[in-house]
């Protein structure tokens, strides 16, 4: 044997770098005491020699493969690239395993087709579309004593579609070889947290199995510091792993839901509110985080998009704050309302990242418990600017006029709005504190009287209003009460006979007339437009029973030995906050309305230039079209187009229904009632339109275009030149670690697997492949 060792065992004390990451890999597991099948492996000098033409190869390798291979074993040979299973692209799915091979001779004619499959054009096509020159490809190879299975799987650490912290479990009976590449649809398990989301019934696949997988499979990726794609093969005594990598492009698709928004923004937001309203309170957001972050470099766009008209956060960036703080990144999940029934929470152990920031988090905390007095303060300042602020005949007002105006509320607005967010948050926190006190001693919170002797939240309330009004209306005779009913707003001002009633209730519009149907749509109409609304409600006011009385009040209390200090610590500070929410609600709520007056009177100029019908129309473009006509930087275009489109999308989206949660900036489809579904698996996130290219065999591989929708069967290695041309793959079999769903992933292209009959669609038939929901929908020709 000339020269040094082309074979090494994964036992050696030194192993060389040229024996590929695959083997690095599975060298780490050893190390940490895994159960893995004995393996050596041929480095890539063997195949730059291969490469040569060296004709001393073959007798030295022969000659070192006879010292270590029992001639009746059996053995998988299988690739080792040098940029396989990385930390940026794992290849996987592009080389070929070869498995129960026996004998010397058959090893090394297995060594070659993989050597020679790196040469392939599937493989070049990938390293070109990944801008990696072919030189740079070397091929170690693995070779690994079989394990007799009973049964074979893959496990996931993470759900490489969603990214979600769930444990995935594929297994088959007998080799693993059928799962990737043979068109077998394995049995499915996914665990979260200690808990079963999906299992697979009436498998043959014994479940304590199964939570031996799972259990190793979050052991290895907790020590290992990554998330983990694992195989594993079961021999009936022993669980063994045979293969392992890092889960790539885990961050490569943003994570959008509307759990938070769809409370705070509820329905369908114009385009103008949209792009007001969400870096108005967005901006407030980073501002909180920076103060305990630092400047991230995170604008406010980032953190918000919106889908079909509604507000979805990006969680995957908030995600990246979590991570920064030393938070566990599963904290987004329970933030997007995604955990299911039954899941506990994750734990959370501290790292020396959360240790790093506690100077700038106690910092934090001190000015928020002094943030009391800190808000009051502020809104005494604020709140006689915000009621200056006028918004009555601005028509007569230039266009560098309004944009001065609405640049100055808006700096405004964004002070108000800090307060708006933290002071109800504050007031939420000191809640809870109080309800955990009030269960120590056996009292229901939503039974206490929180505001007691708080009179001056009263005046905040328009329903205590509205109930006394009612009251004199009710009083008046029914002739009277009919005429209010009948007459208009005006006609009711100068009507006699009802004292100083009219008087009464054009104060309560006064004082109230900011309010409409959504707060944070400045679009809507305000009760000060809309008086005879305002009539209507308060004859109509239905009084509700005031059940305070038999709320526990504090001198209930005063009695018990166990209300402290605490308790009344956070009493005090509950109550403080209350009427501090209350009064900055209402800032917010008046100044934040007023928007509404700058941008109709900039819609009033845009008709007069003849680019709207009218100023209303105003609500239907951006922000950033308003001022860039307004500057007269704006390119001409046309205008009406645009908000008609905009009104006619919204119409048509009313009542679709979206899922909470969107991976990926695409639009989701929106199912037709006339369209077809068919219904898979979801294996690569994405979608994609165009026409279905059915692939049976080699001899339709000439028919796949650029673009197209590859509907298989299954694939092979040999199939994955395919990839490269298609839009979007759908496979009739698989699971999430067959070849069709890694090569999928691998291009980033929509998969979806397990699809029944898809090969029968007619070539040429339009679908869309929906990655997120696992559905084909079917166009109609």
């Amino acid at each position: 044997m000339a020269g040094k060792s082309l074979v090494h065992s994964l036992k050696a004390l030194r192993l060389p770098a040229s024996v590929g990451n695959k083997a690095l890999n599975l060298r780490q597991l050893m190390r940490l005491g895994i159960c893995i099948p004995v393996t050596y492996v041929c480095d890539w000098d063997a195949h730059r020699r291969y490469l040569a033409d060296d004709t001393s190869l073959i007798p030295e390798l022969q000659a070192e493969l006879a010292h270590i291979v029992s001639p009746d074993g059996k053995y998988a040979i299988r690739s080792s690239a040098n940029i396989e299973d990385g930390l940026e692209r794992s290849f996987a799915g592009q080389f070929k395993s070869v498995l129960n091979v026996q004998g010397v001779d058959n090893i090394l004619q297995a060594i070659w087709s993989i050597w020679s499959l790196a040469q392939a054009p599937g493989v070049h096509t990938y390293l070109e579309r990944h801008s990696i020159p072919d030189s740079q490809l070397r091929m170690a190879v693995i070779v690994q004593e079989m394990v007799k299975p009973v049964f074979s799987g893959v496990a996931l650490s993470k759900n490489p579609v969603t990214g979600g912290d769930e444990v995935v479990v594929e297994a088959v009976k007998g080799e693993g070889s059928r799962l990737v590449q043979s068109g077998i649809t394995p049995d499915r398990w996914v665990n979260k947290w200690g808990y079963w989301l999906e299992k697979a019934e009436h498998s043959e696949i014994p479940i304590h199995l199964i939570e031996q997988v799972v259990k190793e499979t979050k052991e290895i990726a907790n020590r290992l510091h990554h998330p983990v794609d694992m195989e594993w093969v079961y021999d009936g005594q022993e669980l063994h792993w045979v293969q392992m990598r890092q889960i790539t492009a885990l961050n490569s698709r943003n994570i959008y839901s509307n759990h938070i928004p769809r409370e705070m923004l509820a329905g369908m937001i114009k385009p103008l509110i949209f792009t007001v309203n969400i870096p108005l309170i967005n901006s407030v957001w980073i501002r909180l985080i920076s103060e305990i972050t630092g400047d991230l470099g995170i604008q406010p766009e980032d953190l918000a998009k919106s889908f079909y008209y509604r507000v979805y956060f990006n969680m995957g960036v908030f995600g990246n704050i979590f991570q920064g703080l030393g938070l566990p990144a599963e904290s987004v999940e329970m933030l997007m309302g995604i955990l299911p029934r039954g899941t506990g929470k994750p734990s959370f152990k501290p790292s020396g990242k959360t240790f790093s920031r506690l100077p700038w988090v106690f910092a934090f905390l001190v000015d928020k418990w002094r943030f009391g007095k800190k808000m009051e303060r502020g809104l005494k300042g604020l709140t006689p600017r915000v009621q200056a602020t006028p918004y009555q005949n601005l028509d007569g007002w230039s266009f560098s006029e309004l944009i001065a105006a609405l640049e100055r509320h808006y700096q405004l607005m964004q002070e108000v709005a800090y307060y708006n967010v933290v002071g109800p948050l504050l007031m939420m926190l000191y809640n809870r504190f109080l309800g955990n006190q009030l269960s120590k001693i056996e009292v229901d919170s939503n039974n206490f009287d929180l505001t007691e002797n708080m009179a001056e939240l009263s005046s905040y309330d328009p329903a205590t209003y509205m109930r006394e009004l009612n009251k004199e209306f009710r009083s008046f005779s029914p002739e009277i009460q009919n005429r209010i009913r009948t007459i208009g707003f005006d006609e009711f001002r100068k009507m006699d006979g009802v004292g100083d009633f009219p008087e009464k209730v054009t104060e309560f519009i006064e004082r109230f007339g900011h309010l409409s149907d959504n707060g944070n749509d400045f679009s809507a109409t305000p009760w000060r437009e809309n008086p005879e609304l305002v009539m209507k409600m308060l004859v109509d006011f239905e009084p509700s029973k005031d059940a305070k009385g038999q709320k526990v009040r504090l001198i209930d209390l005063k009695s018990r030995r166990s209300v402290g200090a605490r308790f009344r610590l956070f009493y005090n500070r509950a109550r403080e906050f209350r009427l501090l929410r209350e009064q900055v609600s209402r800032l917010y709520t008046y100044g934040y309305g007023l928007f509404r007056y700058y941008y109709l009177a900039l819609g009033g100029h845009f008709v007069r230039m003849g680019l709207l019908d009218s100023a209303a129309d105003i609500f239907y473009l951006t922000n950033q079209q308003v001022h860039g006509i307004a500057s007269g930087a704006q390119a001409q275009e046309d205008y009406r187009a645009i908000v008609t489109q905009h009104k006619s999308d919204m119409e048509r989206f009313q009542n679709i229904q979206l899922p909470t949660v969107i991976y990926g900036d695409e639009l989701p489809p929106v199912r037709d009632s006339s369209v077809d579904v068919l219904v898979g698996v979801p294996t690569s996130i994405g979608c994609y339109t165009g026409k279905v290219r059915v692939v049976k065999s080699i001899q339709d591989f000439s028919k796949v275009k650029n673009g197209d929708v590859l509907v298989i069967p299954f694939s092979e290695v040999s199939w994955s030149p395919l990839f490269a041309r298609a839009g979007a793959v759908v496979a009739e079999s698989g699971g999430l670690l067959s070849h069709s769903s890694i090569v999928a992933r691998e291009y980033d292209i929509p998969a979806v697997v397990s699809v029944e009959g898809a090969t029968r669609l007619p070539d040429e038939t339009l679908v869309t492949v929906d990655g997120h929901k696992g559905e084909v929908l079917i166009h109609k020709s």
